[in-house]
């Protein structure tokens, strides 16, 4: 607050009260009396001056802050101070400016949120306000319903399209940009309805290549089904035929192994059939051999006969001092009968060894080797006694030396006959050695024969076997065979139908894609919206 200034020392009160309401009227409010010039009742007045100027101007400037509150786009609070007179009516003005910007603001923001949020349908509530207030909510009002008509009628249009009416048209009367959207959204309606039109006119054409097409895909899947099946009925046939061969060639490879086996022991056979053979050949040899020297055993023994009969004759003459070689010569007459019988068994030996048909077996070999063993005996033991005898005669001629050179040379005869006699034992010994030996390797080779001829009938049966299995497993070959024959020969026949089938699917394909575009020229003339990159 501002008092009089320094040069104005002692101001009359006139002057002062003059000073303070030219202040007032330039519009400096904030100039103020100073009572300290004056004294008395003009001091007072000076203090009273200073308080109306307060009392005015304090409204003045509520007033002016809230205006200037305003032009700056923001409401000030209500006034709630309390004043009198004028000044109250001042107040309450302000207040009531201030409800009607509230109320304009709160519409405003009313109005404004429900149309963002999509509610065309609300408007101002113009009964609120007064004069130029209501007159311009009602203008707002206005203004929306002649943006919002065409719009919501436009909706409608777009919901009936929507709905597949293709028949809704716009029919309000409107000017400027709103004829300009009425035109365009029936434009739009019209150009969809032809588009529709040619449309389903090429999905009915559409539709019946489909049912062709479709007719035709189910013949093909029909036939492929079946083809399938007979592939399937195929594969299982083709893998029994599979089996049966790995079967066959295995049922071969051991026929081979076992007629390799067969071979082998049948050649194995051979050869021993042979050794034995060969064996019997010199069994045959000795058995001649010991003809030979039976027949020189028994020319001994008839030698020995003679030689015994000439020794019983002189031993006869010479009875009386020579009893005791008629003892001899008795015994020498035994031995030759011993000697004949043992010729006439080792005929009988040879004639069954050379007859014999199971010679080879070990019963009958036994027995003649037995036999054999004792004629072999026997003449040993006739030469043996014949020596003996020899020796007994030469004593006993000694006795009778006036008649015993005759004798003496028989003796010596005798016991060349003897020693004759016991080489051919010898020999004939290790003839019958030999051919006992011959025959025991005659009977392991019968055996060894038996043996291998007893593996090759058992193959011989086993390749029997198993080419009747291997016969078998071809005539199911032969027959599956013919199944997969019948089932290629089906399988061609569906499959020049589905060739068929495939042709004709072709063409109407060709005449589906002729139909696609031209669907696809007519869907070109609409420019959409495409999803960015």
């Amino acid at each position: 607050m501002k008092t009089s200034t320094a040069k104005e020392k002692n101001p009359t009160l006139h002057s002062e009260i003059q000073r303070l309401a030219e202040a007032m009227m330039n519009g400096r409010l904030d100039e103020r009396g100073d009572p300290a010039h004056f004294a008395g009742e003009d001091a007072a007045l000076v203090l009273t001056v200073n308080r109306m100027l307060d009392t005015l101007v304090t409204p003045l400037r509520l007033a002016a802050g809230a205006i200037d509150e305003i032009a700056h786009g923001r409401i000030p609070p209500f006034v709630i101070d309390d004043y009198a007179g004028e000044y109250n009516n001042l107040k309450r003005n302000l207040n009531t400016l201030l409800a009607t910007l509230y109320g304009l603001d709160s519409e405003t923001r009313h109005l404004i949120g429900n149309i963002g949020e999509g509610r065309l349908q609300t408007r101002g509530n113009d009964w609120d306000f007064e004069g130029i207030w209501r007159d311009l909510i009602r203008g707002v009002n206005g203004t929306l319903d002649a943006v919002i008509d065409p719009v919501n009628e436009a909706g409608t249009v777009l919901k009936r399209l929507a709905e597949y009416d293709l028949s809704a048209r716009m029919q309000g009367k409107y000017h400027g940009e709103h004829a300009t959207i009425k035109k365009a959204m029936n434009a739009t309606a019209e150009s969809l309805h032809s588009a529709v039109t040619q449309m389903a006119e090429t999905v009915d054409l559409v539709s019946a290549v489909g049912e062709q097409i479709a007719a035709s895909s189910q013949t093909v899947t029909a036939g492929t089904r079946e083809q399938e099946t007979q592939l399937t009925e195929a594969a299982g046939v083709l893998n029994h035929i599979a089996d049966t061969s790995q079967k066959s060639a295995r049922n071969t490879a051991d026929a081979r192994q076992v007629a390799q086996q067969a071979a082998e022991s049948i050649g194995t056979a051979k050869t021993v059939m042979d050794q034995m053979l060969h064996a019997m050949g010199e069994i045959r040899g000795s058995a001649d051999n010991t003809v030979g020297i039976v027949q020189q055993i028994d020319t001994i023994a008839k030698e020995t006969d003679k030689l015994s009969s000439n020794a019983t004759s002189k031993a006869a003459l010479i009875r009386s001092s020579a009893n005791g070689f008629s003892v001899v010569a008795s015994e020498v007459r035994n031995l030759s009968k011993r000697c004949e019988e043992a010729v006439t068994r080792l005929h009988d030996f040879r004639r069954r060894v050379t007859f014999t048909p199971n010679a080879g077996t070990d019963g009958t070999t036994d027995a003649l080797v037995g036999e054999y063993l004792d004629l072999i005996h026997d003449l040993k033991s006739v030469a043996s006694n014949s020596g003996l005898l020899g020796v007994n005669a030469a004593i006993s001629a000694a006795h009778v030396e006036g008649a015993g050179n005759d004798f003496q040379v028989l003796t010596e005869e005798i016991r060349e006959l003897a020693r004759r006699s016991t080489d051919a034992a010898k020999q004939t010994d290790t003839l019958i050695r030999t051919s006992v030996e011959q025959a025991r390797k005659g009977e392991d080779l019968s055996r060894r024969i038996d043996g291998y001829l007893t593996t090759a009938v058992t193959g011989a049966a086993t390749i029997s076997s198993l080419t009747d299995e291997i016969s078998q497993s071809s005539q199911e070959q032969a027959s599956a065979i013919e199944e997969i024959s019948c089932s290629v020969t089906h399988i061609n026949e569906v499959t020049r139908q589905n060739a068929a089938c495939a042709l004709t699917s072709s063409e109407v394909a060709q005449g589906l894609g002729q139909q696609v575009t031209k669907l696809s020229k007519m869907v070109s003339k609409f420019r959409l919206e495409r999803a960015a990159g």
